[in-house]
């Protein structure tokens, strides 16, 4: 977080201190990184002289605001640029371009990689979609080609939250290769690439490269000749992990097998307490999870920290973004009911970072869901039971999981997870 953009001088003694422990004793951020000497913190330590705005300072430099808000139940008080300064610089952005190349440098050189990786996604609309129409239309295609090419646009879209990102389309890509979709594998990543060729290579030819480079025509990225992380691997990755939000979520693929995209549709009323259960409610031409199981240890560990850390977020974040300053009619209740109302991309950057580490290599999150299923049939567990788990089961399977709250089979299933799924969080 930087100093700068936080008034200071409205923090009161108390935040302070909670931040100066979670940063020194959570973070283990030491006298000599912050530019004091141990004597002088040992007597703030014990308060026995004040956290000057000085220390103050230099403590923020090392949380983020996500982690104070989860600190202190609230957003930092920031200095007197507002929502709608940001606003303008955006509006004049739009329609000067040299205004914009400096404020896109000014953001690389604040946020580096960061902002590259936000920056490597498009936004699709619906009137980016009968602009390709149209363009087509021009070229001389059939209207059956043209409707084909959109029907797995809009099936993918769908699926992405209608965001193109290079994660995203390879691990939409990566799904279609695991359901054994082969034909509509290669159907959607032309589609794709015909719709980022015709739309977006005009506007923007960098962004557009970084989209179109990110996957092939006739297959996703290759995953099978890298050898799977171990559940040792996968521990160790869990406990490095900087924030609870991203423990969670790797939790919930690593110890359910749930699809990347999965963990971020149910809400917070779908998550059963009481049974260990996620309601997932997913139901796609090729894609049908409806359940995830979580262990007794792992419930509790979500009840006492990430539920309070989810509740700090909302609870600092949620006028923001009732306000939606920047006009993309945001749905400020959605939002707040969401189990995991955090950013997306940010958990996926963070869990990569961290098991690059760990394992000497990249990695992709669909590891995880192979991970699973190769580890519970490993166990013994008969095939259809994983294929339902994971949402590739034949209709007859997956119906009276729909039709019913909790029946029979829902308990059948909890029990064979109960006894043979990895054993990864706590």
């Amino acid at each position: 977080m930087d100093p700068d953009l936080i008034r200071i001088e409205a923090v009161p003694q108390d935040v302070r201190r909670k931040v100066l422990e979670y940063v020194t004793g959570v973070k283990g951020i030491g006298p000599s990184e912050l530019g004091y000497d141990k004597t002088y913190m040992y007597r703030v330590r014990h308060g026995m002289v004040p956290i000057s705005d000085e220390l103050f300072r230099a403590l923020l430099k090392f949380i983020d605001v996500d982690e104070y808000a989860r600190l202190v139940g609230s957003a930092p008080p920031l200095v007197e640029a507002t929502p709608d300064d940001a606003v303008r610089v955006v509006k004049r952005a739009l329609v000067d371009k040299g205004y914009r190349n400096l404020l896109f440098e000014l953001l690389r050189q604040a946020f580096g990689d960061e902002f590259r990786e936000y920056r490597a996604s498009w936004t699709v609309r619906e009137a980016d979609i009968e602009e390709f129409v149209k363009a087509k239309r021009l070229k001389g295609l059939s209207e059956k080609t043209i409707r084909d090419e959109v029907r797995y646009i809009r099936q993918a879209l769908s699926e992405l939250g209608w965001t193109l990102t290079p994660d995203g389309v390879r691990e939409y890509l990566a799904e279609l290769k695991e359901e054994g979709e082969d034909y509509v594998l290669k159907h959607t990543a032309y589609s794709l690439k015909s719709l980022l060729k015709t739309i977006l290579r005009p506007r923007d030819p960098g962004l557009f490269a970084q989209l179109y480079n990110a996957f092939t025509v006739y297959k996703p990225k290759n995953h099978s000749r890298v050898k799977p992380p171990t559940l040792e691997q996968l521990r160790q990755i869990w406990a490095k992990l900087p924030s609870v939000e991203a423990r969670f979520y790797f939790t919930i693929l690593a110890e359910c097998g749930l699809r990347p995209s999965e963990p971020f549709i149910p809400s917070i009323d779908d998550f059963d307490l009481e049974h260990g259960m996620i309601h997932i409610g997913k139901v796609t031409e090729t894609k049908r999870a409806f359940i995830a199981f979580l262990r007794p240890e792992v419930v509790d560990w979500v009840r006492e920290s990430y539920l309070p850390a989810r509740e700090a977020l909302i609870k600092a974040k949620l006028d923001i973004v009732k306000a939606d300053y920047l006009g993309v009619n945001a749905n400020a209740e959605d939002w707040a009911r969401r189990l995991i109302p955090f950013d997306r991309d940010r958990l996926r950057r963070e869990i990569k970072e961290t098991a690059k580490q760990v394992l000497n290599r990249d990695f992709e999150l669909y590891e995880l869901r192979k991970f699973f299923a190769t580890w519970m049939i490993s166990q013994g567990v008969p095939e259809s039971i994983v294929n339902t788990l994971q949402g590739r089961a034949p209709p007859s399977e997956f119906r009276i999981l729909v039709e019913h709250y909790w029946s029979p089979r829902h308990e059948e299933l909890r029990q064979w997870y109960l006894r043979y799924a990895p054993r990864v969080c706590c």
